[in-house]
């Protein structure tokens, strides 16, 4: 997959995100869908950070976590505001990206990995949640967003 592939995929999904951030109530991020399972805003707030995290990583070598907490973000506006934030951000790191950056190798994981296998895991670990969304919605008598996919 080349870089530009990679940065469209990217936006792709950050506009698919929006769909289901953008659905959320007040009285949905303090939801709990499943018993013992955390709330809708914790795990909206956990993809958003998330995708930040890894994207500012990559453009920057800054590997801190984020911090998050439905005290701070107690309303769905709020949570909807910081990821408007956190996407143009994201946006910026990506122009940051060059194909020799992506090859760089990060050591300090559970494994060594390049910067290009970094961004994919951030992908597939988003798309879990977005699932995970999806599935929460419908428990919670909720329709997700429908997503336009090709097929």
């Amino acid at each position: 997959m080349n870089l530009d592939h990679l940065k469209e995929n990217i936006i792709r999904h950050l506009e698919e995100a929006s769909a289901y951030f953008n659905q959320l109530t007040d009285e949905l991020i303090f939801q709990e869908p499943i018993k013992e399972g955390r709330l809708m805003g914790e795990i909206v707030l956990h993809m958003i950070r998330s995708l930040e995290f890894y994207s500012r990583g990559i453009a920057n070598d800054i590997w801190e976590s984020l911090p998050f907490n439905l005290t701070e973000y107690d309303n769905a506006q709020k949570i909807i505001e910081l990821y408007e934030e956190v996407k143009q951000r994201i946006i910026s790191y990506l122009n940051k990206y060059t194909p020799d950056l992506l090859l760089e190798t990060i050591e300090d994981f559970n494994r060594p990995a390049t910067k290009k296998e970094i961004l994919n895991e951030m992908l597939e670990h988003s798309i879990h949640h977005r699932g995970q969304l999806s599935v929460y919605f419908r428990l919670l008598g909720h329709d997700p967003p429908k997503i336009d996919y090709i097929i």
